[in-house]
Formats: C-alpha cells, structure tokens, sequence
C-alpha cells in the first residue's frame, strides 16, 4: 500500500467523525441527561479497511464526568491506530478527546493529539459568553471564530448523532466546529435497511451526508461519497461508514460495544 494511501486511510478514521457532523438534525430538542443512549463506561470499537485489506482499529470510550473551569462535563474519548502491517509504512496512533456541559447541549473543550510527522496537539475552546471559539496547535492560537449556540465539536457530533429522532426525520442539519472553522452541513436519510458485516446482522437507517464543505482528499477524488448506516435501536450506534475517494473504498465496521 503506498505511503500517501495510507495516511489518507488512517487519517480518515478521525475526518469521518466531522463528517457524521452532516446528519443531525438542527430542530431537534435536547436529549435530558437521564435519557442519552449512552453512559459513563461505554466502549464501542471498529475495524478500518481500505478496499477489504486490514488497516487499523478505531475505539470509542465515554470516560468519567469531568470539571472543567468550574463545570461539569461529559468527557469522550476517540483513539485511532494503524496495524502492524501499516506501521511498517506509517505508524500512527492518534487521540481526540471532548468535553461537553452537563446537559450535552453544546461543546466546552476539545483536544487532538497527532502523531507522525504532521505531529499536532490541538486545544479548542469554547466560550459561550462571547460565542466563540479559539484553536491553538502546540500553544500557537488563531484568532477567535464566531460559532452559534448548540455547536458541538467533531467528536462530540458523534454522540449527538445518537440522541436524535432517525426515525421521523429525513432532511438533516447541524452546526459543527473544529476551531479553524464553523458550517452547517446537511445531509438525509435514504431508507432503512438491514446489513451483515461480520459482527453481526443488523436493522439500520442509512444516511447519506453531503461533501458540500469538505476539501482535501474529498476535493481531488471524483464523484467522492460517504454513507453511514445506523442502528435502528434506541442506542443508534454507526455500524458501518463507507468512503469512497480516489484511493477506493475506506470502510469503518463496527466490531463490539461494551
């Protein structure tokens, strides 16, 4: 597998959370706390294979409530690394992390550490007195970008996903930042439909997001897609995320939850 296919590949396992970021739906009340479809302890796990050859693991961990500046908060976890074969060629191991307040309406902190050499640490802020937030790489900040209430981070848009109504909904928004910069990207929801991989056979929605805002390997691929299939339980986890780029298909298959 050559070089640049596979950081594209591994990259990736962290990019298609801002693309789930697509398929909320802006008009949907927030979930209480008591009834989220998730907890302190969850751990979700993927496999990440590009064209059916092996390429890394994805793992998903809701941590212990944590304070930040005098807030509680949810706190996420996304960790993301390549296998033997690929460490050979490029090693990563990747985190993310988020925090959201308490009755996880919208993002207080979110943290990117990165490997390799495109070696980042990332911190985003979010003050939501002056509706804003501020990115800063390994110290260094950019100015301040304006973001509207309820924005939720890349990460955290992953567990928003699973508080909205799949089921009597079709056309779907929702504000997302990462720091450098704020949209509302859109997506729908085609139908629902059952699908074997090889953790099991499962009742999903499939959801199909829009590229419009995205650049990158999504700008130079032609006719670029992503298409993420969703348990149609009261936990809606992703079970499968397909991306189709220049390189060919990167699938996300969803491997346990605990």
């Amino acid at each position: 597998m050559p070089r640049p296919c596979t950081r594209i590949l591994i990259r990736a396992a962290l990019f298609w959370i801002a693309v789930l970021s697509a398929v909320f739906f802006g008009s949907a009340a927030a979930a209480s706390p008591a009834s989220l479809p998730f907890k302190v302890g969850e751990q979700i796990e993927y496999t990440i294979s590009w064209e059916n050859v092996p390429a890394g693991t994805a793992c998903f961990r809701v941590l212990d409530h944590r304070v930040v500046k005098g807030e509680k908060t949810w706190h996420f976890e996304l960790t993301a690394r390549s296998n033997r074969f690929v460490d050979i060629i490029y090693k990563i191991r990747d985190r993310l992390e988020s925090f959201t307040d308490a009755d996880f309406s919208r993002s207080v902190l979110y943290k990117k550490t990165q490997t390799g050499r495109a070696d980042k640490k990332v911190v985003v802020w979010f003050d939501w007195e002056k509706r804003t937030a501020t990115y800063a790489n390994h110290g260094g900040k950019r100015p301040s970008i304006a973001v509207p209430d309820q924005t939720f981070d890349p990460l955290a848009s992953f567990y928003k996903l699973r508080t909205l109504d799949l089921k009597n909904q079709n056309a779907l928004f929702f504000p997302v930042s990462d720091g450098k910069k704020c949209f509302i990207q859109k997506g729908e929801i085609l139908k629902k439909e059952s699908l074997t991989i090889a953790s099991g056979t499962y009742d999903t929605y499939l959801v199909l997001p829009s590229l419009t805002h995205f650049s990158g390997v999504f700008e130079r691929s032609k006719n670029p897609g992503v298409k993420v299939w969703v348990s149609a339980d009261k936990r809606q986890i992703p079970v499968r995320i397909a991306i189709k780029v220049a390189i060919g298909y990167v699938l996300f298959d969803l491997v346990s939850v605990h």
